[in-house]
């Protein structure tokens, strides 16, 4: 068999050079523009005609040499090479006696080079400067005729005879496919008459069907008669007529040049994200949207394959120019929409892809073609976190703070009384988009915190003045303090202004010197994660550009270290050019600052927490649970899972959250009742702690059923440390010189 297969490739190694030769002798035939000069000193000089018909007749002469002598090794490879070779002196060793043509070639003894005989004598007859056009024309013309040779591939188990067998081709190559049929079609011949049979191993499919008799073919078409009779499964498959003449294969490299509908480097670049994906796996069990009872989709490896099914979908239509269905977008908005962006999946992966990437991606692709679905409450929360002016910011809080938070809370309890909400088992399996009643059914399921009244934190504060940099110290213990750099985010400093402030109140207290970005921003990182690239882009620029104004105003200062109450701040801001900004900086999460500070509680609180670490932890540098246990001076549990907020998430695909949230409350209730066996906790309270503002809003959906309380982890600690009061002494303590404000 392994001769067999040698023996195709040489063949298939000649006929592709005796087709360079056949290029080349066209080219020589033709205009060849190339005469003049070439490069930089390409100018209308050309040579004389004499001169280069010359040449031209040489490389001919030269050409049909070499062709003859190739075209007679190919018609006769079983011939004695002693005979054949006679006058011939490229075979090295000589050959023996019994060897025939194909023997030598096969061992390499003889080799059929076209580098050797052809490519260099060409590059001598066409040598000097104003010939290099010609010779630069002729490697071109060696590199595409050779990009379209058909390569015979084996790998087998030597053990029980399995031999598989793969020829690679160009898709967009019509002329190499063909070829690469009628090569199969000799391959299959071979291992019959060798006593095999066309499947050692695998299934018969559709390049293998027809190679079965007639017996064989009908045996199984009876067979599935009797246990399909109205054909269900993979209709047409395996029967008569279900072969390669209805398959059909995407080219990638025709879509690059073909693409009418969708831009080319759209499509792919998401190709590229996905196409080395070895379905091995590993990313589902890290991912937190990895439920295998709710449907195929809630696994980041299926979400692969059905990404790459889509792009297929996309090309077969553009190149069969049969009309692009509209509902391969609805398709791909499905597939995308079952992801966090929560990005835990490179880390496992062999072959480094992130499904976080691949789904803002295919969410860009949406946005730019005007398919992506429109949910009124996903975009009034991007409102919030776009606008920047100060009164926007307070009248869109009063809209989804605490008339959003109280309706929500109104609609969960007029559900669970009219009984839609049904019964707290497992959710239903789901398939595609969800209806609108649904939606809404699971968007109540579980309520939302209690309404959320307080100004936001720029706000109590007085510094929502945009045109100044607040600083904020302790006059009594700032002297040699190190100064730090915060930015809050939009959930610690708009939505719940506690985080926020007990952030700045804790850095107050230990003597540090916090600096302020001049008004209300936004990372720019939600903006992204929903495949608004431009305006996530466009935010990130600005703010990168305000920072720069800020350490050029504040440039008295040392700053050495960026604070974030937010692990999806956290992760974008990593993408800032901080270095640049405050050269030397590090960028970490506040409860790690605090630790590290070295300051710690004393005994008084609960002894035990449960700790939700959020999808996008903010914390770097240390383990999460030994930092909440060093700050808190209590053993504290991780509670795993994904709280089902994610953001927007929970708004625009409620009935995936839904199922998420199931996961996590199983891990809650565990944890719920490991906190009910600690025997010293005086208030009897079951505190949940977490360091993420979404989090802390999704977790708080838990309270009636696991009965635990959220607490964001600095807001705990500061009351513990500060005591109850610790706001309005802070707030106190801010008015009365605590803040230094700098015109920027």
């Amino acid at each position: 068999y392994s001769d067999g297969i040698e023996r195709i490739n040489i063949e298939q190694s000649i006929q592709n050079k005796l087709r360079m030769l056949d290029a080349v002798e066209d080219y020589l035939r033709g205009e060849m523009p190339q005469l003049c000069l070439s490069g930089s000193e390409r100018t209308s000089i050309t040579l004389d005609d004499n001169i280069i018909d010359g040449k031209k007749r040489l490389a001919r002469e030269m050409l049909h040499a070499v062709r003859q002598r190739w075209q007679g090794w190919l018609e006769n490879l079983d011939e004695s090479a002693s005979a054949m070779l006679a006058d011939d002196a490229e075979c090295a060793p000589p050959p023996g006696p019994q060897d025939t043509l194909l023997d030598v070639l096969q061992r390499r003894d003889l080799r059929v080079s076209y580098r050797q005989s052809m490519e260099r004598p060409l590059k001598e007859v066409f040598s000097g400067n104003e010939l290099a056009g010609v010779r630069e024309r002729l490697v071109e013309i060696h590199g595409e005729i050779r990009s379209g040779r058909l390569v015979v591939a084996t790998h087998m188990h030597a053990g029980d005879g399995n031999v598989h067998t793969n020829i690679p081709v160009n898709s967009n190559d019509y002329a190499m496919l063909q070829e690469a049929g009628r090569i199969v079609d000799r391959i299959m011949r071979l291992a019959c008459d060798l006593g095999g049979v066309v499947s050692g191993e695998h299934g018969i499919g559709l390049t293998k069907i027809h190679y079965l008799d007639e017996a064989h073919q009908q045996a199984f078409a009876d067979y599935k008669s009797q246990v399909d009779p109205n054909g269900h499964f993979n209709r047409g498959k395996l029967l008569p007529g279900g072969d390669l003449s209805q398959a059909y294969t995407p080219s990638l490299r025709l879509v690059q040049q073909e693409a009418l509908i969708l831009e080319a480097s759209e499509l792919g670049e998401l190709n590229d994200l996905v196409k080395h994906c070895l379905r091995c796996g590993k990313c589902n069990p890290v991912c937190n949207t990895h439920v295998p009872r709710a449907n195929l989709l809630y696994s980041p490896r299926n979400k692969i394959l059905a990404a790459g099914l889509i792009i297929e979908a996309f090309l077969y239509e553009e190149q069969t120019r049969r009309g692009l269905s509209l509902r391969h977008f609805d398709e791909m908005e499905d597939v995308a929409d079952h992801c966090t962006v929560c990005h835990k999946c490179l880390s496992p992966c062999p072959v480094d892809i992130d499904f976080g990437d691949v789904s803002i991606r295919m969410r860009s692709i949406l946005r730019g073609q005007g398919r992506k679905r429109w949910n009124p409450g996903a975009w009034l929360a991007m409102q919030f976190l776009n606008t920047t002016d100060p009164r926007m910011v307070r009248v869109l809080k009063r809209l989804i703070g605490q008339w959003g938070f109280a309706l929500q809370g109104l609609a969960h309890r007029g559900a669970a009384r009219l009984g839609l909400l049904g019964d707290k088992g497992a959710p239903a399996p789901t398939t595609g988009p969800p209806t609108v009643a649904t939606q809404v059914v699971n968007f109540v399921r579980k309520p939302l915190p209690a309404p959320v009244s307080a100004p936001p934190m720029r706000r109590r504060l007085g510094l929502e003045d945009a045109r100044y940099i607040p600083i904020i110290r302790n006059p009594k213990r700032s002297n040699g303090s190190e100064t730090v750099f915060y930015f809050p985010g939009c959930g610690s400093e708009r939505l719940f202004a506690d985080i926020g402030l007990a952030s700045l109140a804790v850095l107050y207290h230990v003597g540090a010197e916090t600096v302020l970005p001049p008004g209300y921003l936004c990372c720019g990182y939600p903006q992204r994660s929903g495949g608004d690239e431009k305006r996530g882009r466009a935010i990130s620029v600005a703010n990168q550009v305000l920072l720069h104004r800020v350490a050029n105003t504040l440039n008295y200062l040392d700053i050495h270290t960026v604070l974030v109450s937010c692990g999806t701040c956290l992760d974008q801001l990593l993408t800032y050019q901080f270095q640049d900004i405050f050269p030397g900086c590090r960028v970490m999460d506040v409860h790690e600052y605090i630790l590290e500070q070295g300051v710690g509680l004393k005994d008084g609180g609960p002894s035990r927490y449960l700790y939700h670490d959020p999808c996008h932890s903010p914390m770097k540098h240390q383990d999460p649970v030994k930092v909440m246990g060093g700050l808190l001076n209590a053993e504290v549990q991780l509670s795993d899972r994904c709280c089902g907020e994610a953001g927007t998430f929970a708004v625009t695909r409620a009935d995936i959250a839904t199922q998420v949230r199931h996961r996590k409350q199983e891990e809650l209730e565990r944890g719920a009742a490991w906190l009910r066996a600690a025997t010293d906790d005086k208030d009897g309270k079951q505190i949940l702690l977490t360091s993420c503002p979404s989090c802390q809003q999704g977790l708080s959906r838990y309270r009636f059923d696991t009965g635990l309380e959220t607490r964001f982890a600095v807001v705990e600690f500061a009351e513990r440390l500060l005591g109850p009061g610790w706001q309005d002494a802070f707030l106190r303590a801010a008015e009365d010189g605590g803040v230094e404000r700098v015109l920027l």
